[in-house]
């Protein structure tokens, strides 16, 4: 069995001292930058992060907190999926010493901000980590709060950028907006005058800006002169009965839903309609409440965005980060985006 690494076994081979290992292990100051190098790619080249992980481990427990909307109602499109990927990863790391606290707020996505000013009065710096979601300029700032006292914040789906995270998972939202522009091209490539219908999220919400910006940018690189006509897909009621009027008005070539619960909205209205020549509808998202819609031919395809994937990688690396000390949080590669379609749609429920 080989011989534990310790710290003194590093300055020996570095010819620093125990103090300067320390200094360069934890990022505090007192070194140069050189030195700093050179003692990290000893560290690298030894067992060392290992033991050191498990020592931080037996020395106390981590605790992370998952606050993310409860899946129900219109939220349990996307967050369910969401939840199922962050069980997974929970169950993975918790066989460890780690203590995982689950929120569920039932106020919804739009009121984040308030579930996360209450979670940050009602904690304190011995909360490690935090699992959550931020997509608007006022969640920004609490998380910012969260950062500066200490605790370790990984975002999940795609939201605004903030400095100083643990890691972020996301799929890109102009990727999807290409994605789902282009799909559209294909399938309404024999009329070249209808409208096409947009059903997007609130423009509060960055990431649904950045997919509506990609889809008008695309729209007109295709220099088809078409009208883009956009409904808030976050007013159900309203948006149906506009999506209907449309419909009929019989000037609709195509729908894009850029949200979990608008594509479940606009199908489902869309199957109530006696109509026999419906316009295809390109989605978001994948669920199990979509599968009777891909079997009718409703809905031509969907971007699934792996957000079951990011639930699970966020715990994985989160607990990483916390367990290596001297670990630098990196930035995350971008989740895939697959196209969706009847023939394969069950591979992602």
């Amino acid at each position: 069995m080989a011989q534990r690494v310790t710290i003194k076994d590093i300055a020996e081979k570095t010819g620093t001292s125990v103090a300067s290992v320390h200094r360069a292990i934890y990022g505090t100051k007192g070194i140069s930058e050189s030195l700093r190098q050179k003692i990290l790619l000893e560290v690298e080249n030894s067992n060392y992060r290992m033991d050191e992980a498990a020592s931080m481990l037996r020395r106390g427990k981590f605790y992370i907190t998952v606050l993310l909307p409860k899946p129900e109602g219109e939220e349990r499109f996307y967050y369910r999926g969401l939840w199922d990927g962050i069980y997974r990863g929970a169950r993975e790391i918790q066989k460890n010493k780690v203590k995982i606290k689950f929120v569920e707020t039932t106020a919804g996505v739009e009121h984040i901000c308030e579930a996360l000013e209450h979670l940050f009065d009602e904690t304190d710096e011995r909360m490690n980590g935090l699992i959550t979601i931020c997509d608007d300029e006022e969640s920004r700032g609490w998380i910012q709060r969260f950062i500066k006292r200490g605790t370790a914040v990984a975002l999940v789906d795609r939201g605004v950028p903030i400095k100083n995270l643990c890691c972020c998972m996301e799929t890109s939202s102009r990727d999807m907006g290409r994605l789902a522009m282009n799909m559209m091209e294909f399938l309404t490539r024999d009329d070249k005058k209808g409208s096409i219908v947009f059903v997007n999220g609130p423009d509060r919400r960055v990431s649904y800006r950045m997919y509506a910006q990609a889809v008008k940018e695309q729209m007109s690189l295709m220099g088809k002169g078409r009208e883009l006509i956009v409904l808030n897909g976050y007013e159900g009621a309203k948006g149906r009965n506009e999506l209907r009027e449309l419909i009929a008005a019989g000037n609709v070539s195509g729908v894009i839903a850029g949200c979990a619960r608008a594509t479940y909205w606009v199908c489902d209205e869309m199957n109530k309609m006696a109509i026999d020549d419906l316009p295809p509808v390109v989605g978001t998202d994948v669920f199990e409440e979509l599968a009777p819609f891909f079997e009718n031919g409703i809905l031509k395809a969907s971007i699934y965005q792996s957000h079951r994937e990011h639930g699970e990688r966020a715990m994985r690396y989160l607990y990483e980060v916390l367990s290596n000390p001297y670990m630098k949080p990196e930035t995350v590669p971008p989740g895939a985006l697959s196209l969706v379609l009847k023939e394969n749609y069950k591979y992602f429920i």
